[in-house]
């Protein structure tokens, strides 16, 4: 092993961390349903959302190309609001899925995302 002297800056691997900032949740039973496009009428269990994205369970990520754009009816107890998402990131370990970006959620969907996040943090306290 190298002694810290001897390591050049061309031998770190630099690695993006992800910072959480945002409130997020786990929902378990939120569907997210492609209401669009080559995958409409496809449904996804949603692992994760939060205010900026969702992570979406997908048995073969690689199927999806990153950059996708879904629009969707995402659905959780009676709830519902809408969205787009790009696929921003595939994962295989520990959970396989998607991630992806959220955008075009008018006031009335952003307020019920909101809602559903806050509930969530309330219940995890």
């Amino acid at each position: 092993m190298a002694k810290h002297d001897e390591l050049d800056e061309e031998d770190l691997v630099v690695e993006e961390v992800e910072r959480r900032t945002e409130p997020r949740g786990f929902f378990p039973g939120m569907v997210a349903t492609v209401l669009e496009g080559a995958y409409a009428g496809r449904a996804f269990e949603v692992v994760e959302a939060s205010r900026r994205g969702l992570f979406l369970k997908e048995e073969n990520p690689d199927a999806i190309p990153l950059g996708t754009l879904f629009v969707f009816e995402v659905r959780f107890k009676g709830r519902s609001f809408r969205c787009h998402l790009e696929v921003a990131r595939k994962e295989i370990q520990p959970r396989r899925g998607v991630a992806g970006r959220l955008s075009a959620l008018d006031q009335t969907s952003q307020e019920t995302l909101d809602e559903l996040l806050a509930a969530a943090a309330t219940a995890s306290d």
